[in-house]
């Protein structure tokens, strides 16, 4: 099977003719339209999807393909898998082909040829480009216009596609940003079997939380680090498409979430990888953080602290007021975080994650210390990160809850940053050593957690106070201020217990 390297990029119809008129497109040779019209199979149990590979025969003008790939590995945009391609009569699926692959199990059974069925459809129009950006160096692009089909319903393709045929990878990257300079494009970390595949089965979408990243012992703190970076932003961008289009104000904590883990992921990884390297792209990333958080803060003053007050006090015109107020705030906040996930801006925050990942700034960095944790052994390396940010939190030996707003907020922090670590790293380990010493770590976020909110609710009752004009109740901001009071007072009664909980567990790491 052939290696196969493409960036996939989303692009809005509207923009197409802008994208013909660039520079780089018309410097290279004329354009190539052809009409592509593809069936993917798959079994009714989708055992084919399950097993990571996709089929699809494909025509071309009078000629047919079968192509089988593999799920290989998606990082934001960027796609490595394997694909072999078979040419075919007609639209006969050629089992020899696919049992001789050895892609996967299912490919082998004898029943094969029984259970496949057609499960969607692509069809479009592709223009394709051969760009060489360097001597020795070609990538082929493609402009896709149509839909896929499945059971009746239809989904828009409107992307292009920057496959390597020769050269550095970083070089599809360096184009693709030359194309976000005059066209506004986004990742699609989803390949369009992905897409049909969503179509089919036509299930409601929900938020996604994040998964676990797959780590093994055998791994260098190279591969661990871009496994546990490139999960962070597959997180994110599952949460996208929600942000953009639904009111469920879950896809927008998730993306947050997501942007938490993968700031958070840096830090762990610092004493292998200098914060030199990231010097370009943690401005980048706290810019991004400065437009999700307002939303977020908003969301949970809207959903859960400002709620419970109305239904302690449902008559109270003040609150009501305060309700439309807060209604006004939330959506302008909203709209600026999903204003960021749709500028160039973000999408170049990716891009040069992807780029600077495929080029490994730090194996000429003259910094022998990191390089040597690099070469550690990957238990041991992440023992040494869990065991120094464990220390961190457990030196405070005093109960917590003296502290004032500002030391609270910084234990939470810190708390956070552990938990995110034990997370990343928790494949290496026992599962139950892991649980207990995570659900005690979360006990104690958690209470944090409500003592911040409660922090920020306070503060945007400043806001809304300051911008709110002569309407706004004045015993209504009290009645707030109360519950954030009462709030806080349960909040650090309860976080003696949980922090002497997680005195007593015993972190997984230690043998």
């Amino acid at each position: 099977m052939a290696a196969e390297i493409e960036l996939k990029l989303a692009v809005a119809p509207e923009q197409l003719p802008r994208l013909a008129r660039l520079p780089l497109l018309k410097s290279a040779a004329r354009a190539r339209a052809t009409h592509l019209f593809s069936v993917y199979y798959d079994t009714p149990d989708l055992e084919l999807r399950n097993q990571g590979v996709a089929l699809r025969l494909r025509r071309d003008r009078s000629r047919w393909v079968q192509t089988l790939k593999t799920a290989g590995r998606v990082d934001a945009g960027l796609h490595q898998r394997e694909e072999l391609e078979t040419p075919v009569p007609a639209q006969i699926i050629s089992f020899p082909a696919l049992a001789q692959s050895g892609a996967a199990p299912i490919l082998t059974d004898p029943g094969l040829p029984l259970k496949l069925r057609p499960v969607f459809t692509t069809d479009f129009w592709r223009s394709v480009r051969l760009i060489e950006p360097e001597p020795g160096s070609q990538i082929e692009l493609c402009i896709d216009r149509g839909t896929i089909t499945a059971t009746g319903a239809q989904a828009p393709i409107h992307e292009i596609e920057l496959e390597l045929k020769a050269g550095a990878a970083e070089r599809i990257v360096d184009l693709a940003l030359g194309v976000l300079e005059h066209v506004p494009v986004r990742l699609e970390p989803a390949s369009k079997a992905e897409r049909g595949y969503a179509l089919a089965e036509a299930g409601a979408a929900m938020p996604v939380k994040a998964s676990p990243p797959a780590l093994t012992a055998a791994m260098t703190v190279s591969d661990a680090f871009h496994e546990v970076v490139f999960g962070c932003i597959a997180h994110l961008q599952a949460n996208e498409r929600g942000v953009l289009d639904s009111d469920d104000p879950e896809y927008l904590h998730q993306a947050r979430v997501a942007l938490r883990r993968l700031r958070s992921s840096l830090t762990v990884f610092r004493p292998a990888f200098p914060q030199l390297l990231f010097s370009e792209l943690v401005p980048e990333l706290r810019w991004l953080g400065s437009q999700l958080g307002p939303a977020r803060d908003w969301d949970v003053f809207a959903t859960e602290s400002l709620p419970a007050v109305c239904t302690a006090f449902p008559g109270d015109e003040g609150l009501h007021r305060v309700t439309e107020q807060v209604a006004q705030m939330r959506a302008a906040a909203d709209d600026a975080a999903r204003e960021s996930l749709l500028a160039p801006r973000y999408t170049r925050l990716l891009l040069e994650l992807i780029r600077w990942f495929l080029r490994q700034p730090w194996t000429t960095l003259p910094d022998p210390a990191a390089a040597a944790e690099r070469e550690r052994p990957l238990r041991e390396f992440a023992a040494a990160v869990l065991e120094r940010r464990h220390q961190k939190i457990l030196k405070r030996k005093r109960n917590p809850a003296h502290l004032d707003t500002a030391g609270l907020h910084q234990l939470r922090i810190q708390a956070k940053k552990l938990r995110y670590a034990a997370e990343f790293f928790a494949g290496l380990y026992d599962r139950k050593a892991v649980r207990d010493y995570v659900v005690a770590m979360a006990r104690v976020q958690d209470c944090l957690g409500a003592l911040n909110d409660a922090a920020t609710a306070e503060r945007l009752l400043e806001t809304l106070r300051a911008n709110g004009g002569p309407d706004l109740s004045s015993e209504a901001i009290g009645l707030m201020r109360g519950w954030v009071a009462a709030s806080t007072r349960a909040g650090l009664e309860k976080l003696p217990e949980d922090w002497k909980r997680l005195h007593t567990v015993k972190p997984f790491w230690s043998d």
